[in-house]
């Protein structure tokens, strides 16, 4: 699954990680394309700081608290109707507060849900040793040439137009009964030159988020499970970067 949303200034990873992809009240962002024969050049940035452990998102979590936060309204607001006259101003109340205990107590059901600590230190470092082996961000830039070749110049000469690509984050899902999924972000950054002055730079975040798998896949040292979805997660952020710039239907 495919999804972007823009993200003007590198916003910090965490459990606005997962859910800034799902944000889509004002309409998904789109770069505007870049036409047909175009100088390009493609670059790579990378964090100045290291990069924190990847964070596992306790899938759990969230459907407890939003089943909690349901069933607690519907019990407030039938408490809100013994209020009898009052009942119009009962219920909304009544369905506001059940909504915050209910949540709360669908958050703890949920924390039951989390990945063991050891287990979940034992992915994080297999996930991280993968990623010495695979450079996804290169890989990425690899995949992004190679189709951006098919569309535009990309002889080194001075170029028109600028595609910057950067890793925003790797992020990790489990559930209740031990499935894990991965989530990769990337910013893409596009400057155009201007006959005058510049215009402001474009950015887009694009997110991969792979099927879920037994978390005993993820941790058995004898197959190539994790560097095989991380090079699918590059192939398929590259294949629909390139097929917006270049409007391919």
């Amino acid at each position: 699954m495919l999804v972007a949303a823009r993200s003007p200034n590198g916003a910090a990873m965490g459990l606005a990680f997962g859910f800034a992809m799902l944000s889509g009240c004002a309409g998904t962002p789109v770069l505007k394309p870049i036409p047909e024969g175009t100088p390009l050049a493609i670059a790579t940035a990378r964090p100045a700081t290291p990069e924190e452990p990847v964070p596992i998102r306790n899938q759990a979590l969230g459907e407890g608290a939003s089943a909690g936060m349901g069933s607690g309204m519907v019990i407030g607001g039938l408490w809100g109707l013994a209020c009898g006259p009052l009942a119009p101003l009962c219920v909304p109340l009544g369905a506001g507060m059940g909504v915050v205990t209910g949540g709360a107590a669908g958050a703890v059901i949920g924390v039951t849900g989390a990945l063991p600590d050891a287990k979940a230190e034992q992915l994080r470092e297999r996930l991280a040793r993968a990623r010495k082996s695979r450079d996804i961000l290169e890989d990425l830039r690899v995949h992004v040439t190679d189709r951006a070749s098919k569309h535009w110049v990309l002889d080194g000469s001075p170029a028109a137009t600028t595609l910057t690509l950067e890793l925003r984050g790797l992020q990790l899902t489990s559930t209740r009964d031990e499935r894990v999924s991965l989530t990769v972000q990337v910013l893409a950054t596009v400057q155009r030159k201007g006959s005058g002055a510049d215009p402001p730079p474009e950015y887009k975040l694009y997110a991969y988020t792979g099927p879920l798998s037994a978390l005993g896949i993820w941790l058995d040292d004898r197959n190539d499970f994790i560097d095989s979805s991380l090079g699918a997660a590059s192939q398929q952020l590259a294949a629909e970067l390139v097929s917006e710039l270049a409007l391919a239907r």
